[in-house]
């Protein structure tokens, strides 16, 4: 089994597995907290325990990229993945957006083939 996995409606299917120090789990709060004027903490939390899945990889091929790049057209969608108290989850997740450098192009087409430093989060909807 890879270590992450999606569903948009029509099945499992594998994502390209991160680089090693490239994936971290974990649950965060969605807060709208602020420091008034005379420092006082003001902590509003909507919702607790929402889980966020940052990934990076070193190097993908076009294929991968179009793969990843169309999770980010989803209003939602279906994340297998280990959180960070080592078990697999199941959440309803949206993709943030894909970052990347373009390495390599094919010269003739002019279209890229290799993207490096790439870069993708999944938060929980």
């Amino acid at each position: 089994m890879a270590l992450l996995q999606a569903n948009t409606g029509g099945g499992w299917f594998d994502l390209p597995t991160p680089k090693p120090n490239g994936y971290f789990a974990s649950y965060t709060h969605l807060e709208n907290s602020f420091r008034d004027a005379r420092g006082y903490l003001h902590r509003d939390i909507i919702r607790y325990n929402t889980a966020k899945v940052e990934c990076s990889w070193n190097a993908l091929e076009q294929s991968q990229i179009n793969l990843l790049q169309s999770l980010y057209g989803y209003n939602s969608f279906w994340l297998r993945f280990p959180d960070c108290y080592g078990n697999i989850v199941e959440k309803q997740v949206y993709a943030g957006p894909l970052k990347g450098k373009v390495f390599t192009i094919d010269h003739n087409t002019e279209i890229p083939v290799t993207t490096t430093d790439v870069t993708m989060n999944f938060v929980e909807y």
